[in-house]
C-alpha cells in the first residue's frame, strides 16, 4: 500500500473524505480530537486543519484525476507533479494514527522522574518522543508530527496516572 497526504481546503476535511470515498477504490483518513476551553467547552476540531491522508495499492494517473475533481482538493503534497508518498518514521506514525482511530479523546500519561512523559493509554500511546511541551494547568501536551514537511505540532489534552 502507499499512502500519501493531501492539502484540502480548511474545514472541509469532513466533506472531502466523504466525497473521496464515494469517488475512488481508497481509504481517505482525517483525524479530529477533542478539545476544551472556557469559552467552548467541549468541541472536537481537525488533528491536521486541511490534511487528510490516503492510502491506495498505488498512486495511478486515474486516481490522481478523480481526486483533483473532488471540490475542496488543493493538492497532493509535496506537489502535483511530485507526489511523494509517506515513508520511514512517518509512515509509522501514520499507522500508529490509524490504529487509535480517527476521533481522538484524552491521553493517559505518567511524569517520571526528570520530566521524562509516557503515555499509556490514548491516542498518544507510543509518541513519548514527539512530546515537545506540556501545559500542566491546561492539561495539554504539545505533539511534534512528522508526517508533514514542516513538523507540524498540535495540542491534545491528557490526564495525570499515577506513578505506580
Amino acid at each position: 500500500m502507499e499512502y500519501y497526504c493531501i492539502m484540502v481546503q480548511t474545514g472541509e476535511e469532513k466533506v472531502f473524505r466523504e466525497a473521496a470515498l464515494k469517488a475512488l477504490d481508497a481509504k481517505i483518513y482525517s483525524f479530529e480530537r477533542k478539545l476544551y476551553t472556557k469559552r467552548r467547552g467541549w468541541f472536537t476540531a481537525p488533528l491536521f486543519s486541511g490534511y487528510v491522508f490516503i492510502e491506495v495499492p498505488e498512486l495511478t494517473a486515474s486516481i490522481f484525476e478523480n481526486l483533483k475533481k473532488i471540490s475542496g482538493f488543493c493538492r497532493i503534497l509535496r506537489d502535483n507533479q511530485n507526489p511523494v508518498k509517506i515513508t520511514g518514521n512517518a509512515l509509522e506514525e501514520l499507522k500508529l494514527f490509524i490504529r487509535n482511530g480517527e476521533n481522538w479523546g484524552i491521553s493517559k500519561v505518567q511524569f517520571l522522574p526528570g520530566q521524562k512523559i509516557l503515555a499509556v493509554s490514548g491516542p498518544l500511546k507510543g509518541l513519548e518522543g514527539n512530546i515537545v511541551a506540556v501545559n500542566k494547568k491546561k492539561k495539554q501536551i504539545t505533539v511534534q508530527s512528522s508526517l508533514t514537511f514542516d513538523g507540524k505540532k498540535f495540542d491534545l489534552l491528557y490526564e495525570d496516572v499515577e506513578v505506580m
